[in-house]
């Protein structure tokens, strides 16, 4: 063999090694379904700081619905963000929270929770789709159509 060729295989297997590396520590950047862990999209319950932090690595909206039992309003803004999130299930987690000892009269904590941790407090903001769409797609890292559709 000549000098040629054998540089040309040597920066060839380098091309191929560098490309296949980067394939695979692109592979890490996205995490994966682990198996046997599945977070529905409507929980009735308070998530973990690892659920909370796997929800928002997947590019999902966390929604924070603390309340406490006897809130009347809060059943009808309940009921709109149970809507919203299904019409959104692949993009939003949707935590629902009973809470009981406490001061507060409505909401302990309504809040979504997006990308980079960008967290909109909807206590004060009144719960309608149009409002929960605007608040969503501002904060969403994966957004749906109806999110870029807005911006035309």
């Amino acid at each position: 063999m000549h000098k040629e060729q054998v540089a040309a295989i040597v920066i060839g297997l380098i091309f191929v090694m560098s490309m296949a590396g980067f394939a695979f520590s692109s592979l890490s950047r996205f995490p994966q379904q682990q198996p046997g862990v599945s977070i529905p999209n409507i929980i009735n319950r308070e998530l973990t700081q690892e659920e909370r932090i796997y929800v928002l690595q997947t590019g999902r909206v966390l929604i924070e619905d603390f309340y406490v039992s006897n809130c009347s309003i809060c059943a009808v803004d309940k009921a709109t963000l149970e809507m919203f999130a299904q019409e959104f299930k692949e993009f939003i987690v949707l935590e629902e929270v009973e809470v009981n000892n406490t001061n507060e009269t409505t909401y302990v904590k309504l809040q979504m929770i997006g990308r980079a941790g960008l967290i909109k407090d909807l206590r004060d903001v009144e719960i309608t789709q149009e409002n929960l769409i605007d608040i969503f797609c501002d904060i969403a890292l994966a957004q749906p159509r109806e999110c870029l559709l807005r911006e035309m």
